[in-house]
Parts: C-alpha cells; structure tokens; sequence
C-alpha cells in the first residue's frame, strides 16, 4: 500500500505543484507562472497530497483567501478546484482533500458564525468534468455569468478569440459546515482511503472534540 501525506504545502512544494497541475494539458486551463502558485502557498490555503514512498506530489488544492479591510466588505474566498496525478484519480483521494481544505478555510474563518465569508467556485460552461466533485463536496449551482475582463476568480480560464468567456459559478451553503466539520473529525481517524494508508495533518490546533463542538454549536444556531 502506498502511504498518502495530506497537509498544507511549503515553499519547496512550488515546483512539484506547478508541474502537477501544468504537465497535464486541459483545455479549460490557463498556465500560471510559477510565482502564481508560490503565491497560492504563501497565503496559506494550498493544500496537497504527497505519495511518502516516492516523495512526490500527487495532489493539490487552493482555496483563495480573500483580502480583508476595514473600508469594504470581503470578497468571497474562492475554492481553486482540486488537481489529482492521473495514476491516483478514482480512490475517494479527491474528496478527502476537497474536506480537508474547506474546513481548513473555515476553521480559520468565522467557524461559529452563521454568516462566515462565503465559498465559491468557478468552472468554464463548457467543463463538465468537475461538477460531481463539487456537488458530492456540497457546492450548488448558483448561475452562468458572463465575465468581464480580469473579473476574480476567472484567471485561470482561457477566453475565445473574441476575447468572451463564459463561467459557472457555484457555492457551499454555510449550513453544510456541520457535514463539513464532522466528515473532518472523521478523517482524522481514518487510516486507509481506497489502496492507501492515509495520514492528515491538519490545520493548526484543529482537533476532532473542537471540530464536533463547532458542528454541534452550528447545529444549535440552525435550530436543529
């Protein structure tokens, strides 16, 4: 069995991210330059999967955390899509990742409010190939939209010749964060995904006891 690390990525990840998500042509993606993805690590929400054996990356997500003031409301975060090597795909790898990076995110955003920063998601209009990955995590279709140059969140999609690009937008409805915090909890007791032995190191001083106790309070609020 292979043994799979997941855990939030270091800078001298950067390389094995870019050529995991890069080497892999899709039509639906735009090359970032490898600062881009340095990027994505330095603000701290770049999640991965390592095989521990080969020393590889073999998995990569990135939730964008949004900029803060004190003079305008926050943009919503938005969930970068998950990137998997080929040769891991269909092990249930995806979703473990997909957990443990929104509950990362909300761990350290607002967890026991109702009304967190939201989380969204772009695909291209013509890209069906993540949709089930997005609905088994508990993202809804919200509407298409037609995007104006340089608007957030569509960076990575190439446009057509005219320049025009087409984008669905989804959201994870906050009430989810109880599945969400208790599939977490599950997580850190699980020790095999599919083939592979599994380890999660997660977000810092989250635990399952607190990750229960934010459902719970959650659950409480929602009047459930």
């Amino acid at each position: 069995m292979k043994r799979l690390d997941f855990t939030l990525a270091e800078a001298s990840d950067a390389d094995a991210i870019f050529d995991l998500v890069y080497l892999h042509p899709d039509p639906f993606l735009r090359a970032a330059t490898l600062d881009d993805v340095k990027g994505w690590i330095a603000n701290g929400a770049c999640w991965i999967i390592c095989d521990v054996d080969r020393s590889k990356v073999v998995g990569a997500c990135n939730i964008k955390v949004p900029e803060t003031t004190s003079h305008q409301s926050p943009e919503p975060a938005e969930f970068g899509g998950i990137f998997i090597d080929p040769a891991y795909r269909d092990r249930g790898v995806a979703d473990a990742l997909g957990v443990l990076a929104l509950a990362s995110y909300y761990w350290d955003n607002d967890p026991d409010s109702l009304y967190p920063i939201p989380v969204i998601s772009h695909v291209h209009v013509d890209n069906d190939k993540p949709l089930k990955l997005l609905a088994r995590l508990g993202f809804e279709f919200q509407e298409v939209i037609d995007v104006p140059a340089d608007f957030p969140g569509f960076e990575h999609m190439p446009r057509d010749e005219k320049g025009q690009l087409r984008g669905k937008e989804f959201r994870f409805p906050p009430n989810l964060r109880v599945r969400l915090f208790r599939e977490m909890a599950k997580l850190f007791s699980t020790e095999q995904q599919g083939d592979n032995v599994i380890h999660v190191v997660p977000a810092l001083g989250m635990d399952a006891t607190e990750l229960e106790r934010l459902a719970a309070n959650l659950d409480t609020q929602l009047g459930r």
